[in-house]
């Protein structure tokens, strides 16, 4: 009933309240006249909920007497005995009364799903009834956005649309997330496989910005945590979210959407006076799940004789007879959050605004880390005639204060916070760093020099500075023509504009490379520009029984990307940190442009046949700059369809609606910038030597060709008991050849990459989606919503010479998520293992070296040990209303996938696990080779360790200490003892809702006020022993096949609890 409550109002201004009136046509018209042998018919006309109907007609069928129902849905109409009312409303079926001797009836209309179709937002804005989609396509609305709010709105998708895998990079303020859409295509490190972002029809630049890199200022993926740039809107401002998922369904973007779109349309003005809306919300999180730890033994290790070493931050030593400190614990404190938006809109039937501001404001559950942003958008529309303008502007500032945290510097030495976090031996206090008279604490001070400590995460985090800021604008202007009622043309022009400023200090006295311990700092810059023209014409014509539409358009793309990087170090005098304090020939500057142009034709041809049958015909051709001449320009089709087969059956209360559909399309991806030659470095001053120019490790390709997708799809949509009732399923492949990768080469080639075109992804799956209303009664309904989805990606096709193809950079102790074999998944992990062989009973065995007394390892990192992509994710998500209650709650599926625990795998090494407990006695079994090499004889064999004794290992004597402690780290070497199979039901968000409207009714200022209380990730059952296996190790800019399902030293994800309040004036 809410839902058509302004169309309501509008029909009772037009036609009053139970009042007759004439026209011209009797079935469809009301009418003055009376009937003889009439008498008053009263009644109430109501939904299945029980909700009055506002402005339902009530027709006396074939006399042309009728009315329409008043604001209580309540009806009054002369009618004689015998006849028939005819009652309907839009969306609704309509109902059929017969009057017999009664004198007051109530009619309950029923949700209609034919007569009302679903409208979603496709390629290049353009609305289209989804039943005439041959593709699949997901939206979600801002309802839905907002029941658990997230200031990054890609996390606002999670478990709500099938084939979308999202992993939330940690729980470390400002953190960004990854996004895939049905499996990655490029299998390429540098080659991104996120989805294309569009904001009311602007392409929104949606990158994971790292301002400076390994081989200028030392900055790495994994050494901090980094935003993904679609945080900088306000989730606030969203009406809608369109997800089109395959080929077919965003072949009209061209070459940047070949890995989906997600369409986000913000919110314009609505006819009618000034609206004001104000909300508010407190979020208070902590760290959901932290690694185990023992509690037992201190710092230390043992050498072969079993003599004590204290020269170690490695907790192989004795039993601590003192205090057991909960370093990790202590380490992370409470995050607080507060979330404020106001916006105004307004409009009349020529023109709407909309004009919005927000704040968000985070301190992280790292000490001194935060995250804020500030948002302002304006929206409007004003129409002339025949033309339409428009405007849509927005501007973000966001800033993050952050620490490094899996790693250090690359090439200065030095640590993460997190790695010294989760390693520091707990019979130490690890917030004291200090001593007391303010001086560094070292526990090995005198035992090695500074550059050999790890340092503590205290003094990174009080003596070091991470910051970045981003302020973006973003801006576009459209103007439409409707020439003809069958012809109109828009034109829209775009930017999107940012800078992201870096900056990190390392104060003097840091546990780094000597040469860096009197300071360091950089600074860095990356200017984002993108200007996009879009120019459409629409030919729209309706024959018979046949609705035809042309639309033919052109786009040109241009953008420019410039990095800027300064760095230098020791600084002269202590406490001046600036550049002015640093003599020249310790500073180094870097910058460097990438440019890129695109033009594209395209066009789309949509015919249907009645509402029976849909056909849709694209094609579209793009110029890239980054490409060589010969290749520069390539088409690419599609072609979909859809019959709706219950157009022919006749209308029953089971089957409402039965659609199937399928859809072939090809799209194209071009290179990246420069990809075509090679480049040169200018001479540079470093370290006090002279060098001259240097090249890239790259070679490129002057026969480079663009990527190429073939992609099908096929789906059976469903619908039961007017909408009660629904599933989607389909069936999906896609195969991208031609890949642009660049394999390993001889050395000796003066290059160790060569950017070529050579090998395959792969990929298979499914989605389902059922959704249902079980209950609805006029005080209670129940909807639900379970999304189903699975994909395969498998790498193949290599070319001649090339075994392994580097598809990421993740590597952490003994696996790699990179290098995948020919015919290998393309998520798949590889790493050491144990040798194995069979034994004299047929069952197969680590084979134990002689030499070592321990199980013998591969020494080799590409053997297969796993896959990461999981079999199947889904969402199970509710929604419960009673009176002016709304109780909500999403749960989050995953089967299968591995998880390598590279945390364990660190504790291990560190002997922090709890897998170490047992230092008094280690026993294993494996086989031995008694015969030789050429020809090996295996027997079983038990090994036993015990602490306090000696042994004979190969030529040496080695304590029982000392094989203990070596046990458990030649344990870390087999990777499989870190993989897990991984399953989870996680509370993804549930909330609580209450609508004050009853309470409004006697005042006219505030028009609707709700309060809500929401709880986020609060439980996941899983049989991973690690931290919170949603984690990625790089975080969410990782390209190629990423680092999802790499645990490794990151921060934790968090659990939390909100209240706000929602109020509108």
């Amino acid at each position: 009933m809410k839902r058509n409550y302004c169309l309501s109002l509008v029909l009772l201004a037009l036609f009053g309240i139970s009042v007759p009136y004439s026209a011209v046509a009797a079935d469809n018209v009301l009418s003055s006249q009376s009937t003889q042998q009439a008498k008053t018919i009263t009644g109430k006309v109501v939904d299945v909920a029980g909700e009055p109907i506002i402005g339902a007609s009530v027709l006396v069928k074939g006399s042309g007497t009728g009315t329409v129902t008043d604001i209580n849905g309540k009806f009054s109409v002369e009618a004689p005995v015998g006849s028939t009312l005819v009652v309907s409303f839009v969306g609704y079926a309509t109902e059929e009364v017969k009057v017999g001797a009664a004198s007051d009836y109530t009619v309950t209309l029923k949700d209609d799903t034919q007569s009302l179709s679903e409208v979603v937002v496709t390629a290049m804005g353009i609305k289209k009834e989804k039943k005439a989609l041959g593709y699949s396509v997901s939206d979600i609305n801002s309802k839905e956005l907002m029941k658990n709010k997230q200031t990054n709105v890609v996390n606002s998708l999670a478990g709500k649309i099938p084939g979308v895998n999202i992993t939330q990079a940690g729980g470390a303020a400002g953190a960004g997330s990854n996004i895939v859409i049905r499996g990655g295509n490029s299998a390429s490190e540098s080659r991104d496989n996120q989805p294309l972002f569009v904001v009311d029809g602007i392409i929104y630049d949606n990158s994971t910005v790292n301002t400076g890199n390994s081989g200028t200022d030392g900055m790495t993926k994994t050494a901090t945590t980094f935003s993904n740039r679609v945080m900088d809107i306000n989730p606030e401002d969203i009406e809608s979210m369109s997800v089109l998922k395959g080929a077919a369904a965003a072949a009209l973007y061209g070459s940047r959407a070949a890995n989906g779109v997600i369409i986000i349309t913000t919110k314009k003005g609505e006819e009618g006076a000034v609206r004001v809306n104000v909300s508010s919300k407190y979020t208070y999180s902590w760290a959901n799940k932290l690694p185990e730890v023992q509690n037992l033994y201190g710092r230390g290790e043992y050498n072969t004789s079993g003599a004590f070493i204290d020269k170690t931050m490695d907790s192989w030593g004795d039993r601590i007879d003192g205090t057991a400190y909960d370093n990790i614990g202590d380490f992370f404190q409470g995050s607080s959050v507060w979330d404020n938006s106001v916006s105004v809109s307004g409009g009349s039937k020529n023109g709407s605004f909309y004009l919005s501001g927000s704040n968000y404001h985070q301190s992280g559950i790292i000490p001194t880390t935060g995250y804020d942003k500030t948002t302002f958008r304006f929206n409007g529309e004003q129409k002339y005639g025949i033309l339409t303008v428009g405007a849509n502007v927005s501007y973000s500032q966001a800033s993050t204060d952050k620490t490094l945290t899996s790693a250090g510097l690359y090439g200065q030495g030095g640590n993460g916070a997190m790695t010294a976090v989760y390693g520091w031996p707990i019979d130490d206090q690890m917030s004291r760093y200090l001593n007391d008279d303010g001086s560094k604490y070292r526990i090995l001070e005198g035992l090695q020099d500074l550059e050999d400590d790890i340092e503590n995460p205290y003094w990174i985090l009080n003596k070091n500075t991470l910051t970045d800021e981003t302020s973006r604008f973003t801006g576009a202007l459209n103007a439409s023509l409707k020439l003809t009622d069958w012809w109109d043309v828009s034109a829209r022009a775009g930017i999107d504009k940012y800078t992201t400023s870096s900056n990190t200090l390392r104060r003097a006295g840091g546990a780094v490379k000597q040469i860096y311990q009197n300071g360091y700092m950089s600074k860095g810059d990356v200017n984002y520009q993108y200007i996009t023209t879009n120019v459409m014409s629409n030919f729209h014509k309706t024959f018979g029984d046949f609705d035809l539409n042309l639309l033919v358009g052109t786009t040109t793309e241009a953008t420019k990307t410039t990095n800027n990087t300064r760095w230098g170090y020791n600084f002269v005098t202590e406490g001046l940190y600036s550049f002015n304090n640093i003599i020249k020939a310790n500073q180094y500057f870097k910058e460097s442009t990438v440019r890129k142009r695109m033009v594209g034709l395209y066009g789309e041809f949509r015919a249907s046949y009645k509402n029976l049958v849909y056909l849709t015909v694209t094609g579209r051709n793009d110029w890239s700059s980054t490409l060589p001449v010969n290749n520069r320009s390539y088409f690419y089709p599609s072609v979909s369809g859809s019959f709706v087969f219950t157009e022919l059956l006749p209308k029953n209360n089971v089957l409402s609606f039965g659609k199937i559909r399928a859809s072939w399309a090809r799209v194209g991806k071009d290179a990246d910038a420069y990809s075509l030659g090679y480049y040169m470095w200018p001479v540079a001053t470093l370290n006090g030597g002279k060098y001259g120019m240097g090249n890239s490790w790259t070679g490129g390709s002057v026969g480079l060709k663009p990527e190429i997708q073939d992609s099908y799809e096929l789906g059976l949509e469903m619908r039961f008991f007017n909408g009660r009732l629904g599933f989607d399923y389909t069936y999906y492949q896609s195969k991208t050849k031609d890949q642009i990768c660049a394999p390993r080469l001889a050395q000796s080639t003066g290059y160790i990459f060569l950017t070529l075109n050579g090998g395959s992804v792969e990929n298979k799956g499914m989605e389902l989606s059922i959704t249902g209303k079980p209950i609805v009664t006029r005080d209670f309904q129940w909807e639900t919503t379970l999304n189903l989805s699975g994909n395969r990606g498998r790498l193949g096709d290599f070319i001649d010479g090339v075994d392994i193809f580097y598809v990421t950079d993740a590597q952490i102790g003994a696996a790699k998520a990179g290098s995948i074999p020919n015919g290998g998944y393309f998520l798949g992990l590889t790493g050491n293992k144990y040798e194995t062989a069979q034994g004299p009973d047929g069952k197969m065995y680590n084979v134990i070296d002689a030499s070592t007394g321990l199980y013998k390892d591969t020494q080799v990192e590409t053997n297969i040990v796993g896959n990461r992509e999981p079999k199947l994710i889904g969402g199970f998500n509710n929604s419960f209303s009673y009176k002016n209650f709304n109780l909500s709650f999403l749960f989050d599926i995953r089967l299968g996938g591995d998880i390598y625990n590279g945390t364990e795998y660190y504790l291990v090494t560190k002997g922090l696990s709890t897998k170490t407990i047992n230092r008094e006695s280690v026993s294993f079994t494996g086989v031995v080779n008694t015969g030789t090499t050429a020809k090996p004889a295996y027997e079983t064999k038990t090994i036993t360790y015990n602490a306090n004794e000696t042994y004979q290992v190969g030529n040496s004597t080695r304590s029982g200490k000392y094989m203990i402690q070596e046990y458990y780290k030649n344990y870390a070497k087999n990777a499989y003892n870190f993989i897990t199979d991984t399953n989870w039901l996680r509370l993804r968000s549930i909330s609580l809702s209450y609508d004050f409207k009853d309470l409004l009714k006697k005042q006219n200022i505030i028009k609707g006020l709700t309060a809500t209380i929401t709880g986020t990730n609060l439980f996941v059952w899983t049989n991973y022993k690690g931290m919170d296996p949603e984690t990625c190790v790089s975080g969410s800019g990782t390209g190629g096949s990423g680092s999802a399902g790499i645990d490794y030293c990151g921060v934790p994800a968090t659990a939390g609890m909100s209240f706000g309040i929602n109020l509108t004036f």
